[in-house]
């Protein structure tokens, strides 16, 4: 492939085309490469675990009882006895014809987690970060996204969609399944009216809208009060509505209960129907297949380690890490985040565009910054809750551990906020910042090749998991991070004339990357700008750490591995999905575009203007 493709015209391609070219996407996959393969490395490392546990168990009682769930999954035929415990909560449902029925029925139907028409929940307060607060979100869309509605794709989807659940209602034996059908397609419509689509989501600061309790009470008419004080004992002044449109619209969502209790019913079904049966399994797996492209389900053992993930992931994840990630590749990694850090420190410093007010402000909050390498130092207590009986069947220990989850949740309501929570565990190919903590978090599962290896060069690394660092550094001075302070709370800390340039440092950043082509498909933009200035953060604090470290460093093997840690092969299906949905930028143009706003990159390669990899420099944008 390097024959034929020059690295001037194409980094991606020039880098990883060969591998693509060569590469399978695994039948039960949308996608491989990258990320996936290291997902698929620690899910063979701790399925191996799991076996050997299985036989002889561990001194760690949640680690035995993670491989107790596992097992659990795994007897099929114990599966198949939760079906009467399914039916029966479907027919709960059946008491529900009106307003005052659900009244009545709201706080049963919420602790013992059915679907609501509403989603109510207790998150860090942004305007206060060392709080809890209540907060309320519309429900979801079949549709992934609400912009797919009244589009040539939405028959299609809800096709298959349509012929899945006709199929599960039968062999549920079902009475009236198409009545069913035709009722909870009815309200999806109605809702896919109402709350926010994707793009909207990205800007998250504008979820936070504090509405006064009454006033959510009165909008949602029905009892809400009664459900609060009963779970957490007295209301809060304010609840925090993250999309107002679908709040203001929730009566008229709410004519036709009969419509309600059919949805209901048929997302109850399908959030737990695959606990019963690998038939089920497969069944209930149809319509998500679709919009992925993958052809088969996944393996049962993988199902089963993922299905125990959901619920013991902080245990598992402190368990690979403290195996698998030792202490010099730890201090190895502390060391270049502190090095990323100083370097952003300099870059703010250095500033052209900044008033020094404004980034002196910046500079504390990176100060504040908190580090998370690896995994945490011990494992919360809410995990020794997620007790279960083995003569339970898997979809009653499912519905129970929801109840605990979602019970020691909404216990915080009241409580100071422990900024020392991991929101990511140690087995978990990814890492975040987590702008109501201001920190960054680097579990132990990413911290190998291609992002990172004590075995690999320093351009290497800095190119892999340094620029994934600066990354996630950035996103504290991203159009969202940038409006929340060093103690995680929206606060504008910018002087006026400071934030109009950022604006239109983002509204460029915007511009460079929408209306970009791939695959038939176009990229959004506006929906991926957060993550596209995160990626140009990233890049621009790594080649100036790298300089820091080693004067004369090699750049070609820094863009090089860069390009390979977003080398990926997926399905049509599902990169049309991401980017309807996805608030990242496509692997390809994470690598390709980002690079051309820098003059590291022209030199290492001697990029000129008849190349394809060549930006004008009056457009080429480097915002931090």
């Amino acid at each position: 492939m390097q024959d034929k493709i020059r690295i001037e015209d194409d980094l991606y391609n020039y880098v990883n085309g060969e591998w693509i070219k060569k590469a399978k996407i695994p039948a039960d996959k949308p996608v491989t490469g990258g990320f996936i393969d290291l997902v698929d490395k620690v899910e063979k490392i701790m399925l191996k675990e799991f076996k050997s546990i299985s036989k002889k168990p561990s001194n760690d009682s949640l680690l035995n009882k993670a491989v107790d769930l596992f097992n659990k999954v795994l007897d099929e035929e114990d599966r198949l006895k939760g079906k009467d415990f399914l039916l029966s909560k479907l027919n709960y449902l059946d008491n529900i014809v009106n307003k005052h029925d659900f009244s009545i029925a709201l706080y049963y139907l919420y602790v013992n987690n059915y679907p609501l028409p509403f989603n109510i929940g207790v998150t860090e307060d942004m305007m206060d970060a060392t709080k809890y607060c209540l907060c309320i979100t519309g429900p979801q869309t079949i549709l992934p996204d609400t912009t797919m509605y009244n589009t040539a794709n939405e028959e299609a989807l809800l096709s298959v969609y349509s012929q899945m659940v006709l199929q599960i209602l039968a062999k549920l034996e079902i009475e009236n399944k198409e009545e069913l059908l035709a009722k909870t397609l009815s309200f999806d419509k109605k809702i896919s009216k109402i709350v926010k689509s994707s793009e909207e989501w990205a800007d998250y600061i504008k979820c936070y809208n504090p509405y006064s309790f009454k006033d959510v009470e009165d909008k949602l008419d029905c009892d809400f009060a009664n459900l609060v004080v009963s779970r957490y004992g007295i209301p809060p002044v304010n609840v925090v509505v993250y999309d107002p449109r679908f709040l203001d619209n929730y009566q008229g969502l709410m004519t036709d209960y009969s419509e309600y209790v059919a949805w209901a019913k048929v997302n109850l079904i399908l959030s737990n129907v695959a606990y019963l049966s690998e038939e089920f399994r497969n069944l209930a797996g149809i319509y998500s297949r679709a919009l992925s492209g993958a052809k088969e389900m996944a393996k049962i053992d993988k199902y089963a380690y993922r299905l125990v993930n959901n619920y013991y992931d902080e245990p598992l994840g402190v368990y690979y890490g403290k195996k698998y990630f030792g202490p010099e590749a730890k201090a190895d990694v502390i060391s270049i985040v502190k090095n990323l850090i100083e370097s952003y420190k300099h870059r703010l410093s250095n500033n052209n565009w900044l008033s020094k007010e404004t980034i002196a402000k910046a500079i504390v909050k990176l100060d504040k910054m908190e580090i998370k390498i690896g995994y945490p130092d011990k494992v919360s207590d809410k995990y020794y809750l997620l007790a279960f009986s083995n003569n339970q069947s898997l979809i009653e220990i499912v519905d129970k551990l929801n109840k605990v989850l979602v019970a020691n949740r909404d216990e915080k309501l009241y409580k100071t906020v422990d900024r020392s929570e991991w929101v990511m565990s140690g087995n978990t190919v990814n890492a975040c910042y987590n702008p109501s903590f201001n920190d960054i978090t680097f579990p132990a599962a990413i911290l190998q090749v291609p992002f990172y290896s004590l075995e690999q060069t320093i351009e290497e690394n800095y190119g892999g998991i340094g620029c994934v660092i600066g990354h996630e550094i950035s996103h504290a001075f991203d159009n969202n991070g940038a409006q929340m302070d060093e103690l995680g709370n929206i606060k504008n800390w910018w002087t006026e004339e400071d934030y109009k340039n950022f604006q239109v440092k983002t509204e460029a950043m915007t511009k460079q990357f929408d209306g970009l082509e791939l695959e038939g498909s176009k990229v959004n933009g506006k929906l991926s700008v957060s993550e596209n200035i995160a990626d140009n953060g990233g890049v621009a604090s790594a080649i100036e750490s790298l300089n820091r470290v080693k004067p004369n460093a090699n750049f070609k093997e820094f863009f090089m591995n860069y390009a390979r840690i977003w080398c990926q092969k997926a399905r049509p299906e599902y990169t049309k999905l991401l980017l309807t949905v996805d608030v990242h930028g496509p692997a390809y143009y994470r690598a390709n575009q980002q690079v051309k706003n820098f003059k590291e990159f022209y030199d290492a390669f001697n990029v000129k203007e008849t190349d394809k990899m060549y930006l004008d420099p009056s457009e080429r944008l480097i915002i931090w």
